[in-house]
């Protein structure tokens, strides 16, 4: 009976002690890691890039146009409305920077954002004949070109669309823009003096537009972007002197609409 007392004793123990000595064994138990926060387009960025501006444009006659030469300095009236040139194209590259910032409510994103563009932009076009009043326009030349492009605007993004995640937004945007606009008339070879004008205007005007921007992480994102400039058609030539020697045709009205094509590396600092 002692051995059988004795036994059993040592058999409770050895159960009682195994699961301490296994216990000891296996490691501690460890949470899983918190899952990392969801990304955010809230906050205040920089960037800037560079890309590909188009264009229209085209000069009219309006009210107070007049050809003017060295021989009839007062010149001859024209009626209003009609085609100096016919529509052209002007194309040119773009560089910019930018600055905005984004407040995001669940998947959407508001913004607002300013930007300058330095551009060579140019086209030109030969004038055409303006009917009974001038018919000896053949050689001469207008031109208008885009110096500088600035826009302030909102924009409206959304995150999570389609099978984009939250780092991708595709948003529109629009705004105001103001321009340096230079308008010039010149006779190519002449060896007349006083064979062109030049003159030089800030234009405002509207923008729209739209794109799409990826944030790669580390406060980097990249962004590509397409813009509609439209400016109000406005009176040019209206700084004298107005006659050269061989005839110039002032003031004038200048239409002039833009489209740019452009992309950039923005960096969020807040």
């Amino acid at each position: 009976m002692k051995r059988l007392f004795l036994g059993s004793v040592a058999l409770v123990a050895l159960g009682l002690g195994a699961p301490a000595a296994f216990a000891a064994d296996m490691p501690a138990y460890a949470p899983p890691p918190p899952a990392p926060p969801a990304y955010t387009w809230t906050g205040c960025h920089i960037g800037g890039g560079g890309g590909y501006s188009s264009g229209r444009s085209q000069h009219f006659t309006t009210a107070g146009s007049r050809f003017s030469t060295a021989a009839v300095p007062f010149g001859t009236p024209i009626p209003a409305g009609a085609n100096i040139t016919d529509s052209f194209n002007l194309s040119g590259f773009v560089g910019f920077g930018e600055l905005g910032c984004d407040w995001q409510w669940g998947v959407w994103v508001f913004g607002v954002a300013g930007d300058g563009n330095a551009t060579n932009k140019e086209g030109q076009a030969f004038e055409v004949p303006l009917g009974a009043f001038i018919n000896n326009r053949a050689g001469w030349i207008s031109e208008t070109q885009e110096r500088w492009l600035v826009t302030a605007r909102g924009r409206l993004g959304l995150t999570n669309f389609w099978w984009f995640g939250p780092q991708t937004m595709v948003y529109v945007t629009g705004g105001g823009a103001w321009a340096k606009i230079d308008t010039s008339e010149f006779l190519p070879g002449s060896l007349a003096t006083q064979t062109a004008h030049f003159e030089s205007n800030t234009r405002s005007g509207w923008t729209v537009g739209g794109g799409i921007e990826y944030a790669v992480g580390y406060g980097w994102s990249v962004k590509s972007e397409f813009l509609y400039v439209k400016f109000d058609n406005f009176t040019t030539f209206t700084n004298a002197p107005f006659a050269t020697s061989i005839g110039t045709v002032a003031p004038r009205e200048v239409k002039l609409e833009d489209y740019i094509w452009r992309a950039s590396l923005n960096y969020k600092f807040w």
